[in-house]
């Protein structure tokens, strides 16, 4: 079962590295880095936070995205250990620099999924263009040879499953605290 899941995984990035043009490769560069350790969903929690309407969301997303951080990069990855394909193919075919732990699941992928998970269930409209950039985030993750689909795919699955978690905890906090 394994090795098809591998053999899946490997004609997919094939296909999607058929993809790749000089503007689509400054595009998904670009993508990965805003999403590097979560920064532009701690950003925009942030930036938040000041807003009475919106803190509760804000808190609710660093919650999630470091919730997801310590379920995806310090535990899942190191208990599955899986090789990162950029690992396997030429440094002349990496568009950023070849990341050093292993691949499954992706975080950039978990953290994005679960900030927009928690505003989805917060302030479902605000959580249309960050669904948008989110997905960006996360196919860019494959187009640059650094995941597999599969790494994609659990790290929207476990940001998903994060965000549905710390939203009602955030929520039965934020009833025992104000009534």
């Amino acid at each position: 079962m394994l090795s098809r899941i591998q053999d899946w995984d490997n004609r997919m990035l094939d296909r999607i590295s058929k993809l790749r043009t000089k503007r689509l490769n400054k595009i998904m560069v670009g993508a990965t880095t805003i999403g590097n350790s979560g920064l532009v969903w701690f950003v925009l929690a942030i930036a938040l936070l000041p807003f009475q309407k919106y803190r509760t969301s804000g808190i609710a997303i660093i919650i999630a995205i470091i919730v997801s951080w310590l379920c995806g990069e310090v535990t899942i990855k190191n208990i599955v250990g899986r090789v990162r394909p950029c690992h396997k193919v030429s440094e002349d075919q990496l568009l950023i620099k070849n990341p050093p732990h292993y691949s499954f699941p992706s975080g950039h992928t978990t953290s994005s999924f679960a900030a927009t998970t928690v505003m989805f269930f917060m302030h479902p409209i605000l959580a249309i263009p960050m669904l948008f950039l989110a997905a960006l985030i996360a196919f860019s993750r494959t187009y640059l040879l650094v995941h597999y689909i599969t790494d994609v795919l659990a790290g929207v699955a476990l940001g998903i499953i994060t965000g549905c978690i710390v939203v009602p905890v955030i929520y039965s906090i934020s009833v025992l605290n104000f009534s």
